[in-house]
C-alpha cells in the first residue's frame, strides 16, 4: 500500500476516535447530573472544557511540530485522548472528571492539528482536497459510532454509564498502526523561513470566524439533540439511528466537498453550504409544531450542508508555508471548535436564566447568527492571486 494511503487511513480513524471521545458524553448528560449532583450548565461546561483543551493542544503541538513531526504528533495525541477517556470513566468526583476532560481536550487538539496536515503532505497534489475531505469524514464516522454505541448500551446506560464511556479507549489501537506503517518524516525538510505569526493574521482571523460559525451552528443542534429530540416526538432508539444516519451523511459531505474543492471555487462552496445549513436548521430543530414532521429530513440536509467545513482548512493550507500549516490550521480549527462549544454553553445559560424561552427557539436563532457570520466572512475571501497572506509569504520566500 502506498504511503499516502497509510497516512490517510491512520489520520481518518484517529480523527474518528477523536470525535467519538469528544461527543460520547453528550449521551449521558442525565446520568452525569444524577451521579455527580450537577446541572445542565455544568455538563455543558464539561463538554466545552474539552474544546478549550483542544485549542491549547493545537497551539502546543503546532508550535513544536518542527521538532516532533506530524506523524509522532498524531500518535501522541491519539494515545493521550484515549487514555484520558478511560480516566473520565473511572472518575469519582467532579474535579477529577473535569481534569481528565481538560487533558483529553489537549491531546485531541494535538491529534487534529498534526493528523490533517500529515494526510495533506502525503497526498498527491491533484487529489489533496479529496484526501483531506476523506480524512475529515472521520468526523461523521466517529459521531455515527457514538450513535451505534448508544443503541448497544441503551439498556444499561442508566446504571452502568462508566462502561459506555470506557469505549473511548478503543482508538488507542490506531497508534501502533501509524507507527509501523507511516514512514518517518524528514524534519530537516521544514525550511526555517523568517515567518512571524503576524504574516498569517488575516488568514487566521477569517478562517477562525468561519470555523466558529459552523461549529456554533453544529454544536447548538447536536450537543443538545439527544436531550431535546423527545420534545419533537423522536424516541430514544430513533435518536441513535438519526445520529448514525446524520453523521454518515456528514462523512459523505466531507468527501464530496473535498473533491469539489479540487475543481470548483472554495469560496462559493462555503457560501452555498452555509446558506443551505441555515435554511435546513429551522426544519431540523422545529420550534413550530406544524413542521415537526420535517425534522428528520431537515437534520439530514443540515448534516450534509455543514460538510463545507472541510473546505476551510484547504483554503488555509494552500496559502501558508509547509512548516506553518499545522500551527495556523490548528489555531483556526480548534479556536472555532472552542467558540462553538462556548456558544452551546450560552444556549444552555439562556434557557436556564429565562426558562420561559424554548430551547428550540434559542437554537434556531443562534444558528442564523452563526451561519450569517460564515457567509459574510466568506464573501471577503480573495482569490489566490490577490491573497494578502500568500503574497506576503512569497515576498518573504524571495528575500530568503
Amino acid at each position: 500500500m502506498k504511503d499516502y494511503l497509510h497516512a490517510t487511513f491512520a489520520s481518518t480513524f484517529a480523527w474518528a476516535g477523536n470525535i467519538y471521545d469528544l461527543i460520547i458524553i453528550t449521551y449521558i448528560y442525565s446520568e452525569l447530573e444524577r451521579f455527580f449532583h450537577i446541572g445542565i450548565f455544568e455538563v455543558s461546561l464539561l463538554f466545552s472544557i474539552g474544546l478549550i483543551g483542544r485549542f491549547f493542544g493545537g497551539l502546543i503541538f503546532g508550535r513544536y511540530i518542527n521538532y516532533i513531526g506530524n506523524k509522532n504528533g498524531m500518535i501522541i495525541g491519539t494515545l493521550g485522548y484515549s487514555i484520558a477517556s478511560a480516566g473520565m470513566a473511572f472518575s469519582i468526583n467532579v474535579p477529577m472528571l473535569f481534569a481528565f476532560r481538560t487533558v483529553q481536550g489537549i491531546f485531541m487538539g494535538g491529534e487534529w492539528t498534526t493528523g490533517t496536515v500529515l494526510s495533506y503532505n502525503y497526498a498527491p497534489k491533484n487529489v489533496s482536497g479529496a484526501i483531506v475531505g476523506f480524512v475529515q469524514s472521520g468526523y461523521g464516522l466517529g459521531y455515527a459510532l457514538t450513535g451505534a454505541s448508544y443503541i448497544v448500551f441503551l439498556s444499561v446506560i442508566s446504571y452502568d454509564w462508566r462502561l459506555f464511556l470506557l469505549t473511548g479507549l478503543i482508538p488507542i489501537a490506531i497508534a501502533p498502526y501509524a507507527f509501523l506503517k507511516i514512514p518517518k518524516e524528514n524534519l530537516k525538510s521544514y525550511k526555517k523561513l523568517n515567518i512571524k505569526l503576524g504574516t498569517y493574521k488575516i488568514a487566521i482571523l477569517k478562517s477562525s470566524i468561519m470555523m466558529s460559525g459552523l461549529f456554533g451552528a453544529y454544536f447548538s443542534i447536536f450537543s443538545f439533540y439527544p436531550t431535546i429530540a423527545p420534545e419533537i416526538g423522536i424516541s430514544g432508539a430513533i435518536i441513535g439511528i438519526v445520529i448514525i444516519a446524520s453523521n454518515v451523511i456528514v462523512s459523505i459531505a466531507f468527501i464530496t466537498f473535498g473533491r469539489l474543492s479540487d475543481i470548483a471555487s472554495k469560496k462559493l462552496l462555503v457560501i452555498a453550504g452555509s446558506a443551505s445549513a441555515m435554511i435546513s436548521s429551522f426544519f431540523a430543530i422545529p420550534a413550530f409544531g406544524v413542521i415537526h414532521m420535517y425534522s428528520i429530513p431537515g437534520i439530514f440536509v443540515f448534516s450534509f450542508s455543514v460538510g463545507i467545513l472541510t473546505v476551510i482548512p484547504l483554503i488555509i493550507m494552500e496559502r501558508v508555508a509547509d512548516q506553518a500549516k499545522s500551527f495556523v490550521s490548528g489555531i483556526s480549527y480548534n479556536l472555532g471548535a472552542l467558540v462553538g462549544g462556548v456558544i452551546s454553553v450560552v444556549v444552555s445559560l439562556i434557557v436556564q436564566i429565562v426558562p420561559s424561552i424554548s430551547i428550540l427557539y434559542v437554537i434556531n436563532w443562534v444558528d442564523v447568527i452563526c451561519l450569517l457570520a460564515v457567509i459574510g466572512t466568506a464573501l471577503t475571501i480573495k482569490s489566490m492571486e490577490r491573497s494578502y497572506t500568500l503574497n506576503k509569504l512569497n515576498n518573504i520566500r524571495n528575500q530568503n
